[in-house]
């Protein structure tokens, strides 16, 4: 007797579509994207907290990409270079047939640019880090 799928088919990485400047970029070996706010506890009388005060959100953003894919992110970049690129949008839709869902890192701008390749490389890539504006997630 075989065990049914309960959960259905899990969201996988192969079935990730990454868009930068409205093309699709399929060397993308990995993403990351945060959103953090401070919280903190405020106190009054007693030994317990009265209230919470929430700081400004801050958000970051990184992702691994060939090398072949950040050279035609170079020939739309000002003089080349990476860091002169305007505020742009990454489209990340996760293709689950049961429920696709998309997110946006919204007005991303790269906070370094460089290239690191090694011995052995077959593919160069290099993880690049910038700054969202904030990321919808619906």
């Amino acid at each position: 007797m075989s065990i049914p799928l309960v959960n259905g088919q899990a969201y996988d990485y192969v079935s990730i579509t990454f868009v930068a400047l409205g093309v699709p970029l399929p060397s993308v070996s990995a993403i990351n994207y945060t959103a953090e706010q401070a919280k903190e506890n405020n106190y009054g009388t007693g030994n317990e907290p009265v209230s919470r005060g929430r700081g400004a959100k801050m958000y970051n953003a990184s992702f691994d990409i060939s090398m072949n894919d950040t050279e035609a992110l170079r020939d739309v970049a000002p003089n080349g270079d990476l860091l002169n690129i305007p505020p742009f949008d990454i489209v990340i839709v996760f293709g689950n047939p049961q429920k696709p869902v998309t997110h946006i890192i919204k007005n991303f701008e790269f906070g370094d640019d460089g290239v690191e390749a090694s011995q052995g490389d077959t593919d160069i890539k290099r993880t690049f880090s910038g700054m969202p504006s904030h990321i919808k997630y619906r």
